[in-house]
């Protein structure tokens, strides 16, 4: 080999070296992308974040966006709603976005899942129902869980459930936990029984007395046996007082209404319309607007 070979060998192999070395110690070069920065809470740019998609409409949630029952164990059910979105100060009807209609009355609402991607720093995100605030978490993030704080029957406790978010929130996914309390008729399961709403309305005023059983059609539900009876109602002031009373005898104990217990249940023992169950009277100690009253009946 010639000196001239050797010396041009040489300084390729120099070259290389520096060359491998430069890669490793010299910052730079492509890096992986990071997520862009969360907007504050000045709000999310104007437009829809995802093209295709309208608020609710077509192309998102309202034509094929939710997953209905998808998962079922024995009595439990999930309504999975694909939300995709970023929200700012927004309130979601969750009812109407899951499909849960009259055929989930007596259903429990066990908890809400709510998938966070990102959320502001002073977001929040709440679980109502009839518009009480039941459950709320402060700066969301990763998979949130919000659990009704009172009774959450579907058709007596809850007629509406919402989902208010204040502040910015990117979610994914709301999933609803339901439980089939296997008690109430709905559609499809005939026999069980049948609700019959009495629909009063009336202020009772200090000690007054209210006969239900000139809203009852007595010909038409005579010999149907009393499961229950709700009663509705919202006391003027703090509290209210009210004792139901069948042919004379009480029904269990005084129940007493406040604001956050405006929905009460009483199940009275072997009454049956008609026969013994003749006089059905609610007696009432301070003002209250009695809205509705709601016979659960039994053949």
């Amino acid at each position: 080999m010639t000196l001239k070979n050797s010396l041009l060998i040489a300084f390729a192999a120099i070259t290389l070296t520096s060359i491998s070395a430069g890669a490793y110690i010299v910052p730079g070069g492509p890096r992986p992308a990071e997520p862009a920065p969360f907007p504050d809470e000045g709000g999310f740019p104007p437009g829809n974040p995802f093209p295709g998609q309208d608020d609710f409409g077509n192309g998102g949630i309202g034509n094929g966006g939710i997953g209905n029952g998808g998962f079922q164990n024995g009595r439990q059910e999930q309504k999975v709603i694909y939300l995709n979105r970023r929200l700012s100060n927004e309130t979601l009807a969750l009812r109407q976005l899951a499909g849960i209609g009259e055929n989930y009355r007596g259903y429990t609402i066990q908890s809400v899942i709510v998938d966070v991607r990102r959320s502001g720093p002073q977001a929040q995100v709440s679980l109502l129902a009839d518009g009480r605030e039941e459950d709320t978490s402060y700066s969301p993030q990763g998979a949130v869980q919000l659990v009704p704080r009172y009774r959450a029957v579907i058709g007596e406790d809850v007629r509406s459930l919402q989902l208010s978010v204040r502040g910015n929130a990117e979610i994914a996914s709301i999933t609803i936990n339901l439980l089939d309390n296997d008690r109430v008729e709905r559609p499809g399961r005939p026999g069980r029984g049948v609700d019959v709403p009495l629909f009063v309305s009336r202020r009772m005023y200090g000690n007054d007395r209210l006969d239900l059983t000139q809203y009852i059609d007595m010909y038409r539900y005579r010999g149907y046996r009393i499961q229950e009876i709700v009663i509705e109602a919202t006391p003027v002031y703090n509290t209210a007082l009210i004792d139901l009373v069948i042919n004379g005898f009480n029904q269990g104990q005084t129940l007493q209404v406040d604001r956050y217990n405006s929905r009460q249940t009483v199940r009275p023992q072997n009454a049956v319309l008609g026969q013994g169950a003749d006089s059905i009277v609610l007696y009432t100690r301070g003002d209250l607007d009695v809205r509705q009253v709601t016979l659960r009946l039994s053949r």
